[in-house]
């Protein structure tokens, strides 16, 4: 049971700094943005490194977390880009993603790390 509990902590910790990160970022680059815009950009980013430190495949911490983000990412390529008929803006996204990724990965792995050492 507590190791569920730690998983869930961890999970929560991971998923709180890409939303925070985003949060700021958003709000010092246009600081009159809509509330629920940002609400929607942070409680995703929440999501993907919530999700992200879930998911166990194998692979490589840093790997795992470009891999997910970059997949969890798909719809908003579309939407930001494709759909705005702005394919420009399509380069950008998938570098944040993927920096965003390498966040999630990173932390997500020294976590899971530490879990690892306390239970052996």
């Amino acid at each position: 049971m507590q190791n569920r509990k730690t998983i869930l902590r961890n999970a929560l910790l991971v998923g709180s700094i890409p939303a925070l990160l985003e949060g700021i970022l958003i709000y010092v680059v246009e600081p009159t943005v809509a509330s629920w815009l940002l609400l929607q950009a942070v409680l995703f980013w929440f999501s993907c490194g919530f999700i992200v430190h879930l998911i166990e495949v194998g692979l490589p911490a840093l790997l795992h977390g470009i891999v997910f983000t970059v997949f969890m990412n798909i719809p908003w390529y579309i939407a930001e880009s494709i759909g705005k008929n702005k394919p420009e803006h399509l380069l950008p996204l998938i570098i944040a993603s993927v920096v965003m990724g390498i966040v999630i990965g990173f932390v997500s792995g020294k976590l899971k790390k530490n879990v690892k050492n306390k239970i052996n």
